[in-house]
């Protein structure tokens, strides 16, 4: 299926605040720059991508942040791909540590570098998730040359999570919340099509799904998303909750879909086929309120664009990497400032109120906003639920442009809002 090959992206390294107007653009397409088209991409909490760069056959992974820019991991091997990035930076891939064509799982983690992370006794292993403790999940060949679904940890080493499965085509670990929960796919002794599974240290290891599933992402809440098979024979996006149990997420107007990612708020990325005739994947944000939206009318993208991998984290910031390019689709932040007086009066005070808010909701509290009165700042105030107050007594008789200015964080863009005209009588 063609989006297995988009969500199974590992394998040239591995095996050869509520409902939003479907015609509004909510959010600012940034670009990143000197990323790879078609690879992998991740994004954590703090707004650090992790991308993959290169020419030719290496590649180079890096991180890329809208404040911080592109920092290279420094990585001592020139063919190594990343694929999931833990809040604390820690980057987990695969690369050829010797330049053997032997490749193997990693983690790097900011101040101690690469760790090469091994394998289940087999020639090859790829990490594919690694959550904020830095466990690890992925796959790894076995002495056997089967593929199993691994989980590492540093005081642990790799423990095989599919032990007993005889299937060369095994199994794969694909992502692990912060709750060591595993969400991945298998294909059981005997069969030509996959299972999604779900593995615990409380009830080891669970089934999803019926054949065709894939399990590609999970919440702290323990919902799951990925692709399955459904009575119309078509493999659609999916989610899974342990009270629910599988619900179709449908599709943008084709026959196909997949769930890629889901944050803690509920929100699903992934791409879907659309009506287009041109047969390519776009990309699509499910959201608990609105259901499946395109990319290209929440965010105005080019019906040219194809979606290869995407993540979303909790502040609402989707990474995605097309056949354009790498870049993140930032919620805008749209607000209003209103006075509590006017006109005022020389010398009494008066109050200019800042609301900010976004679809994904308000910036975090305790961030700042600053007030201009006639281009020039006279004081700033932290939000709180989106609102931010100022009060002053100094300003002078006439007419003044007052402005709030959002300066933005590591997630969201900066923002100045429409002037309030004050008046200020004697």
């Amino acid at each position: 299926m063609k989006n297995l090959q988009k969500v199974a992206v590992l394998a040239g390294l591995t095996l050869a605040f509520s409902a939003f107007a479907s015609s509004q653009v909510v959010f600012s397409v940034v670009k990143i720059p000197g990323s790879n088209p078609n690879s992998l991409i991740a994004i954590n909490n703090n707004g650090q991508v992790m991308v993959n760069s290169g020419t030719g056959n290496s590649y180079h992974v890096a991180t890329w942040g809208l404040s911080s820019g592109t920092e290279s991991l420094g990585l001592p091997v020139t063919n190594a791909g990343g694929a999931s990035i833990n809040d604390l930076a820690a980057v987990a891939g695969t690369g050829d540590p010797d330049s053997s064509g032997n490749f193997q799982a990693f983690v790097w983690q900011p101040g101690t570098g690469i760790q090469w992370l091994g394998s289940l006794g087999g020639d090859l292993s790829a990490a594919s998730g690694v959550n904020d403790a830095g466990e690890v999940v992925g796959l790894s060949y076995t002495p056997a040359f089967s593929q199993h679904a691994f989980l590492w940890t540093q005081a642990g080493g790799m423990q095989d999570l599919t032990p007993t499965l005889t299937n060369t085509s095994g199994g794969t670990a694909v992502a692990i919340n912060g709750l060591n929960q595993i969400v991945g796919y298998y294909f059981p002794d005997g069969a030509d099509n996959t299972l999604g599974f779900l593995w615990t240290q409380a009830n080891g290891f669970q089934s999803l799904g019926g054949p065709g599933t894939l399990a590609l992402a999970i919440n702290d809440s323990q919902t799951i998303v990925g692709q399955s098979l459904f009575a119309n024979g078509n493999a659609h996006a999916f989610l899974w909750t342990p009270t629910a149990g599988v619900k179709d997420l449908g599709t943008l107007g084709g026959s196909e879909s997949s769930a890629l990612s889901v944050n803690n708020k509920g929100w699903i990325v992934g791409t879907s086929l659309t009506t287009s005739t041109k047969n390519l994947l776009h990309g699509f944000l499910w959201t608990p309120t609105a259901g499946m939206q395109d990319f290209m009318t929440v965010a105005g993208l080019s019906s040219a664009v194809e979606l290869y991998s995407v993540q979303v984290n909790d502040y609402g910031v989707i990474a995605l990497s097309t056949n354009k390019g790498d870049e993140v689709l930032v919620p805008k932040m749209t607000g209003s400032i209103s006075s509590s007086a006017n006109p005022s009066v020389l010398g009494k005070p008066v109050t200019f109120t800042a609301s900010i808010s976004s679809i994904a909701g308000p910036p975090p509290d305790g961030e700042a906003v600053e007030f201009l009165v006639g281009g020039a700042a006279v004081g700033s105030a932290t939000m709180k639920g989106g609102v931010a107050q100022f009060t002053t007594s100094a300003l002078s008789t006439g007419t003044h442009a007052v402005v709030a200015k959002y300066s933005g964080d590591a997630n969201y863009l900066s923002a100045t809002y429409t002037a309030v005209t004050q008046k200020v009588n004697k």
